[in-house]
């Protein structure tokens, strides 16, 4: 059965949960903790209809999606070794199970996620992990390179489709379960100290990380994981604090920290 299938069941049977339940349908934060359960009860029905991975894979959601360089990556938990990184094999296994368990706390509970620190440490794969261990529970996910959505804007002037393209990337990005941005603050820079990102992608993200708050009750509808190779200092810097107030968690234990893990990129 196809993806939007499956979506479409989920959210007649959410709809008819809330009215059963009394609750106001136009409230996303009452909406959306029904879907989850729906999403959750329904995951092993699902299974019966093909492997929850391949739906994840040909979703519309992860097709609309932009990764570094075009290339596509694929992580999950059981891929993480500890031991590539010798000197430090407690800390890589310590930020493995922390992504782990916030994974599982995004089933019931929709959160700001960050991970920092310096790159070809496993942020990015990590993340990767994360969306797939929640696609696997029926969410739907969605890869974005902040850097590549730049180089989006830039053709946009150029090629009369791009602005088409970039409009339904943000409506995508607005409604996906599970947003990951990918390299957040590199689209200012790849120098230690970046400049301030460009007024139309500070724009475009705004617009985006507002869309996945509850604003009367200040709190996220969905979920958000942002990779970064910069402090968190660094990336108020280039960015606007509203911005930063959106994406970035106010929560400690939903930053992941990778500093003390060396490079493994060979």
């Amino acid at each position: 059965m196809p993806t939007m299938n499956l979506n479409r069941i989920q959210e007649i049977a959410a709809r008819q949960i809330l009215k059963m339940a009394g609750k106001d349908m136009r409230d996303p934060r009452d909406y959306n903790e029904i879907k989850r359960r729906v999403i959750v009860r329904n995951n092993r029905i699902q299974a019966g209809w093909g492997k929850q991975h391949e739906l994840f894979q040909n979703s519309e959601y992860f097709r609309s999606s932009l990764f570094s360089g075009g290339q596509r990556i694929d992580f999950t938990f059981k891929d993480w070794q500890p031991s590539m990184q010798s000197a430090n094999v407690n800390l890589a296994r310590g930020v493995g199970n922390q992504c782990y368990v916030l994974a599982k706390q995004m089933i019931n509970q929709p959160m700001k996620v960050l991970l920092s620190g310096p790159p070809g440490v496993g942020k990015t794969s990590l993340a990767m992990a994360m969306l797939n261990y929640l696609a696997n529970e029926g969410f739907s996910v969605m890869v974005v390179s902040t850097m590549e959505l730049s180089h989006l804007h830039d053709d946009r002037f150029e090629a009369s489709d791009v602005k088409e393209r970039l409009k339904y990337l943000e409506k995508m990005m607005k409604s996906v379960d599970v947003l990951l941005l990918d390299d957040l603050g590199t689209e200012g820079g790849m120098k230690k100290n970046p400049k301030s990102v460009r007024q139309d992608m500070q724009e475009l993200l705004f617009r985006v990380a507002n869309a996945r708050l509850d604003l009367n009750r200040n709190e996220p509808i969905h979920s958000t994981i942002s990779t970064t190779n910069l402090s968190t200092d660094k990336l108020a810097g280039i960015y606007n604090e509203k911005i930063i107030s959106r994406l970035v968690p106010h929560n400690h234990s939903q930053i992941v920290e990778f500093d003390g893990l060396k490079d493994v990129r060979k």
